[in-house]
């Protein structure tokens, strides 16, 4: 019927005289069957998108490769590990296994690493990474102290034939066996390495100590092994650390056999910007000290002193000079060298002895501590000011600080998986989920793109109707309403973008605005890290140089400053880092069904309804139209009613994609869900973990803080002691000078005596 009415419709219009309206109405009319037919395309050609396929686990291999190389092994051990999870048949799975097993090992979790270690070799021989694997797993058992499967391991390795054996393996064997205080077996295997081989500087160097460390008969070896270093150019830097280290060796085994000279030229080859010349200087001033070149001995201990003013051998060497100038008999300047001493530590001394008393129970003190700061911590933060500088670098406060560092890292990572899981909780839920799946996405692109082409026909046969129904008298108010208010949704309708091409453009304009601010924002970022780096930096000074000099009110009052300081800086840290991830958020939302594709849903709706109404008008009025409008206005019924049924299949292609979606987001979700449990079991455990660490970390840190505070007490004891000695070696020489003279006088008298004791016998004898 409806072809009937549109041919007569046609008939009736070229009948009038119309073509060019004629024409044009059937031009809308031929576009909107091109864009049924694009849509009918659309669906016949609709697939669920395909699985990932083995490329995409090279892909992420590569990914994480690059991570890898620029040190970001937390970012990199993430990629890998989900390839090694979910493509274990890929040709990837074993390079990824490999690259997650050292991801781990580098960033200190030991354990896991192991596991996939593991792994790799129980796929024997064959797998390329297999030697590597097992050496590192022999260097990770020096890292945990379990040794029990070390020997398989290096049987493995014996097993491997000597031409396709890695040039590491000796090396690897010998450092293991040299640790584990096994100096033959270290020996046995570290001569093996010739002078061509890539650790022949490392293994000469283990070679001379495990021969040192024999003693006897073995410290030539150790001397020769030391000195083929020593004729050798480094040309890394690890072989000029190696080089430097061996001159220290040289320079010991010479003190020990009493050639002083040898020693201290030993000592005077290692280099002022080495990491080793601190402890060159003091072990040359003992030197010196042994030779009686007391002189000597004092100018290394000044340069100490002036090149590392904050070196915790700083105390023992200002004793250490006092002592030097009682051996010169400079009494005064010891003296000096002890008082100042005692002034400088006997404070620290002090503050540590009522801090500890101030803790009561000094373990329980520490462990709440350390459990508060876990979230951030930093030795500063649980260490009194005062033993700060002097705690810090004790080995066993460093692998606590190391330990509740991992600790604090593990918490972090599972506070960011959980941020990672709402962000995919919120992209699988939200209304521009199917951004997800690209192919689709691009589909469901396409499909927006032909229902905004039917919205600009539409709007072009409304404004036609309009006209139509202008000519007829009674409609005027009304149709002037309609007429306002498709003006005003006309004008935001243009304002969208139509095409696929101008969809993605400004998809792609949206995103570069959100990179440009997340840029400012990574800037800011910088300058608050730099900012709190001065103040760090700042509160040290203070500590240090500043806090001393104050008094007590004074204190209290800049160190809360310096806190206050600290505390705005890291609010401000996080509040840019929660800025950051809102920005990450709306730059993920940009896309298909974003927040402005459903606001021109959304006017698409309206102007909808303003065509219904148009068209309740137009069936009002149609009887009083002539002739040829009247088939005009059901020539654009017919078209418009073709137009909604594209907009209905456009809606049903929507429907079967968004089943497409319920289908492939179950899995994800499913994942997910599980990832969830995980996290939380992840949680519970490092809990467990925690409580112990704060427990035997708050014992370490007691005894650490007993023993520096005892170490001070000491200090100023000795300090005390030296003043003494100097007033007993005063009194000493005194006592010495006043002998010297009552001897001399007796002796002088004793002459006196004896000269003159023929005139005392005459004397005598003319006496009555």
């Amino acid at each position: 019927m409806k072809r009937v009415i549109l041919a007569g419709g046609l008939c009736a219009s070229m009948a009038l005289g119309s073509p060019a309206r004629a024409d044009d109405i059937d031009n809308l009319g031929g576009r909107v069957i091109e864009l049924d037919t694009r849509i009918g395309d659309l669906d016949r050609n609709l697939k669920p998108p395909p699985p990932p396929g083995p490329e995409l686990a090279d892909r992420r291999l590569i990914d994480a490769q690059v991570l890898y190389e620029l040190k970001n092994y937390e970012a990199a051990s993430i990629i890998l590990f989900d390839v090694v999870e979910k493509y274990p048949s890929s040709p990837a799975y074993p390079e990824a296994l490999y690259y997650l097993a050292d991801s781990l090992y580098l960033k200190r979790d030991f354990l896991s690493s192991r596991r996939f270690f593991e792994k790799i070799v129980e796929q024997g021989p064959q797998n390329q990474r297999y030697q590597e694997s097992l050496q590192r797993l022999i260097e990770l058992s020096l890292h945990t102290g379990d040794y029990s499967p070390v020997d398989g391991y290096i049987e493995k390795l014996d097993k491997t034939p000597p031409g396709k054996r890695l040039p590491s393996v000796p090396y690897v064997e010998g450092k293991y066996f040299f640790f584990r205080q096994q100096y033959d077996k270290a020996l046995a295997v570290l001569k093996s390495i010739g002078p061509d081989h890539v650790y022949y500087f490392h293994s000469l160097y283990f070679a001379g100590a495990a021969n040192v460390a024999m003693g006897g008969d073995h410290v030539p070896e150790g001397l020769m092994a030391f000195g083929t270093i020593l004729k050798s150019q480094p040309k890394t830097d690890s072989q000029k650390k190696i080089t430097e280290l061996a001159h220290m060796a040289m320079a010991r085994i010479y003190y020990d056999r009493g050639q002083f000279t040898n020693a201290l030229a030993e000592y005077g080859k290692i280099g002022s910007k080495s990491e080793l010349f601190n402890d060159a200087l003091y072990e040359a001033a003992w030197v010196s000290i042994k030779g009686k070149e007391y002189d000597k001995a004092a100018r290394s201990l000044d340069l100490l002193m002036l090149n590392a003013p904050d070196s915790p051998l700083i105390p023992e060497v200002k004793l250490l000079i006092g002592q030097l100038h009682i051996r010169e008999n400079a009494y005064p300047q010891a003296t000096d060298a002890f008082t100042k001493a005692r002034d400088d530590y006997a404070p620290i001394h002090r503050q540590l002895a009522d801090a500890l008393t101030k803790t009561g129970d000094a373990p329980a003190y520490f462990r709440d501590l350390i459990s508060k700061n876990l979230s951030k911590f930093d030795t500063s933060s649980i260490l009194p000011a005062a033993s700060l500088k002097w705690l810090q670098n004790e080995p066993d406060v460093q692998r606590v600080s190391t330990l509740i560092g991992d600790e604090s890292d593990l918490r972090k990572s599972l506070d960011e998986s959980e941020e990672i899981i709402k962000r995919l909780d919120k992209a699988m839920s939200g209304p521009a989920r199917v951004n997800i799946f690209p192919e689709l996405a691009m589909v469901r692109a396409k499909s927006i793109a032909v229902g905004n082409e039917v919205s600009v026909v539409k709007e072009s046969l409304a404004g036609k109707m309009s006209r139509l129904i202008g000519a007829v008298g009674g409609a005027e108010a009304e149709l002037k309403q309609l007429e306002a208010d498709r003006d005003v949704l006309e004008k935001k309708m243009r304002t969208l973008p139509v095409s696929a091409d101008s969809i993605s453009d400004r998809q792609q304009r949206a995103k570069k605005q959100f990179n440009d601010v997340d840029k400012r924002v990574v800037e800011l970022l910088t300058e608050l890290n730099g900012m709190r780096a001065s103040a760090v930096a700042t509160r040290k000074f203070y500590q240090d140089d500043v806090r001393k000099s104050l008094p007590g009110e004074q204190q209290q009052r800049a160190q809360q400053e310096v806190d206050a300081m600290m505390n705005e800086i890291d609010t401000e840290i996080e509040g840019t880092d929660r800025l950051r991830k809102d920005v990450d958020d709306a730059k993920m939302s940009v896309g298909v069904d974003d927040a402005d594709m459903q606001a021109a849903q959304e006017l698409r709706k309206q102007y909808d309804e303003v065509l219904r109404r148009l068209h309740d008008l137009d069936v009002r009025v149609r009887s009083r139209l002539s002739t040829g409008d009247r088939s005009k206005a059901e020539q654009i019924e017919s078209i418009l009613d073709r137009a909604r049924s594209v907009e209905t299949k456009i809606g049903s292609f929507n429907g079967r994609i968004d089943a497409m979606l319920d289908t492939q987001l179950k899995v994800i979700q499913t994942e997910v869900s599980d990832e969830k449990l995980k996290i939380g079991a992840y949680r519970q455990q490092l809990g467990g973990y925690t409580v112990e660490s704060a427990e035997v970390g708050g014992g370490i840190m007691a005894e650490n803080f007993k023993a520096v505070t005892q170490r001070f007490y000491n200090v100023v004891v000795r300090a005390d002691v030296g003043i003494i000695d100097v007033a007993w070696a005063l009194k000493d020489n005194s006592t010495r000078n006043t002998n010297r003279l009552v001897a001399e006088r007796k002796r002088e008298l004793k002459l006196l005596d004896d000269e003159y004791k023929d005139v005392n016998k005459a004397h005598q004898e003319t006496q009555p």
